[in-house]
Parts: structure tokens; sequence; C-alpha cells
């Protein structure tokens, strides 16, 4: 399963499909409830019929409203790769995570002590699962790039996970790290995105694709801003 989620990411446009990752996460610290009464397989159905590359569940339940059995119940409906979101930090999250299904599982950095974060990482690839590595700094982008073996995928969050996302950060960080990302490793631009606007930006910027939540979910017609948002990248 190793692979995966980075694969489809890159595979998209290949096959004329969105390089877009739709994050379910119930509860925003700074924008409140997202998924509402809705049912959160239901709504993956339908961002995967939408044309959507991928998923990510966030599961974190104190400050976010997620769970593992949300993460289950995503995985299965859905024939996508679907990346575990959470503040990850022993091997039996680890496993718990590919108890669930999860394809990918996000370590970050700024989450976990330096010198508990490459055994995790050796954790999450020995498990065939592929590690998210995300990094909001550029300290934080060289250690990932000093991970062994190196990172196949780096998620740049334009908002301070540590701040719970509450901050004012913008698709700037993608702009500012992304062009030091090595050729060959994936690039997924998270957080900050709300138009098209900032998803031309981040595309502009070298992200292979975008995670997009917020904006998705907020919306009274969620399929008409993937649709959108896909005329974006198609033109990025």
């Amino acid at each position: 399963m190793s692979g995966v989620f980075s694969r489809a990411i890159l595979g998209a446009r290949e096959v004329g499909r969105v390089p877009l990752v739709v994050d379910i996460k119930p509860v925003s610290p700074r924008d409140g409830d997202l998924v509402r009464s809705r049912d959160p397989a239901a709504l993956a159905r339908m961002f995967d019929a939408a044309g959507v590359c991928a998923l990510s569940v966030v599961t974190e339940r104190e400050h976010f409203g997620g769970s593992l059995e949300m993460l289950r119940e995503v995985v299965s409906s859905t024939s996508l790769p679907v990346l575990r979101k959470d503040f990850l930090n022993s091997p039996h999250d680890v496993d718990a995570s590919l108890a669930a299904g999860a394809a990918a599982v996000l370590l970050t950095l700024s989450t976990v002590p330096d010198l508990e974060a490459p055994g995790l990482y050796r954790r999450i690839l020995a498990m065939e699962m592929e590690p998210l590595v995300e990094v909001h700094t550029l300290e934080e982008l060289h250690f990932a790039l000093g991970l062994t073996p190196g990172p196949t995928i780096i998620g740049i969050n334009n908002r301070d996970i540590t701040r719970l996302e509450k901050d004012d950060g913008n698709v700037g960080i993608t702009e500012s790290l992304a062009p030091l990302v090595p050729h060959g490793v994936a690039i997924l631009s998270e957080s900050a995105m709300l138009t098209s606007e900032d998803v031309a930006r981040a595309f502009a910027a070298g992200a292979d694709g975008v995670l997009i939540g917020t904006a998705v979910l907020q919306a009274e017609n969620p399929l008409a801003v993937i649709a959108e948002l896909a005329e974006t990248a198609a033109g990025g």
C-alpha cells in the first residue's frame, strides 16, 4: 500500500482527474462545525464521484471532533486512498491507522519530538503505509529531507497546527518552501486555500496537489466548488 497516496496525486492529471485531496474534518477550531449532520461516508462517495484523487480524514477528537470509526467508515465507502490526520505520537497510533484502513499517515514534525520522529517514520513505512511528512517552517523541511529513506511526499501546511490553525497563515508558506523540495518528492499544499486564486498560487509555486477541507465543506454546493477548483487545477 505504501506510496499509493502520492501516486494518486501525481497520476491525477495523467488520467484527467483533479490533483485535489478533500479533507473530511468534522470541526475546525477556527471555523466551527464543518460536517454538521451529514454522513461522512456519503460525503466521501460524493467527493469520489466528483473526481478528487484522494481523501483525508481528521481523527483527532478533542479539537477536531474526529474518530477512528469515521476513518473506517470513509475507507469502506470508497476506493480512493485515504490519509489519516491526527497528532500521532506512538507506534500504537501507527498500527491503529493500518487497522482502520489508512493508506497514508500524517507525520506532523511540529508536534513530534525530533528524537522520536525518525522512529515513527520508519514504523509507518514498515506497516506499508505512506508517511505524509508535514512541515511549516524551513527548519522542519530540512529535517524532513534528512529522514532515511527520503520521503516520497511532503505536506506544506500553510497554517500553524501548533496554534490549531487559528493563525493567519496563507499560501505564501507554500510559495516559500515548495521551490526547496527536491525533484521527485511530491508536494501537497495544505490549508488556508479558500479561493481558486489560492489554489492557482499553490500550483504555480510547485505543488503537485492541494488539500482543501473548509472551502468545500462550508459550501452550499460542494460539488460546484470542486468543479471550480478542478478547472483551476487543469489550467495550472
